[in-house]
């Protein structure tokens, strides 16, 4: 994790997360189901071809588990770029945050949604939620879009 600047000169927050290192146990798992699911279609099929097609789509689509994602928040948005993945999103797009205990919720939606699952990043904390929200709060609500904000009960308040 990585950090530089100060507060008012839009700083860089930067980190990692590997969410199979935090439980190997749970990792096995999904690599013997995505072998096993591989197998099968492999030989349901009688392709080795779809077998492998099977495992890289169950891969890519479990990617962010399986493999690091690494964060950087800095004065244009939020950034999460795994191996396969990339997504960005400017604080101007942020409609709402929403925190938990394991991360917190970026959304360009200003109520929660069945679609949130598919918008927005999530912000895994590594043993740095107190700068990642410091880091939130500092930018929601400073962007030029549509209204301020919508802060999930226990969130980021926008800066004064």
């Amino acid at each position: 994790m990585t950090h530089s600047g100060s507060p008012e000169s839009g700083d860089v927050l930067e980190w990692t997360v590997h969410l199979a290192r935090r439980r190997p146990r749970q990792a096995a798992a999904v690599v013997v189901v995505i072998l096993a699911a591989s197998l099968v279609a492999g030989l349901g099929f009688r392709s080795a071809l779809f077998g492998a097609l099977a495992a890289v789509l169950l891969v890519a689509s479990v990617s962010d588990y399986l493999l690091p994602v690494h964060y950087r928040l800095d004065g244009a948005g939020a950034r999460a770029a795994g191996v396969i993945h990339r997504r960005r999103m400017g604080w101007e797009q942020v409609r709402r945050a929403a925190r938990d205990s394991l991360g917190v919720k970026l959304s360009p939606l200003g109520h929660p949604s069945r679609l949130e699952a598919y918008r927005g990043i999530y912000l895994w904390f590594a043993g740095n939620e107190s700068e990642v929200m410091a880091a939130v709060a500092r930018h929601v609500g400073r962007g030029a879009g549509v209204g301020a904000p919508e802060l999930a009960d226990g969130d980021v308040s926008p800066p004064a």
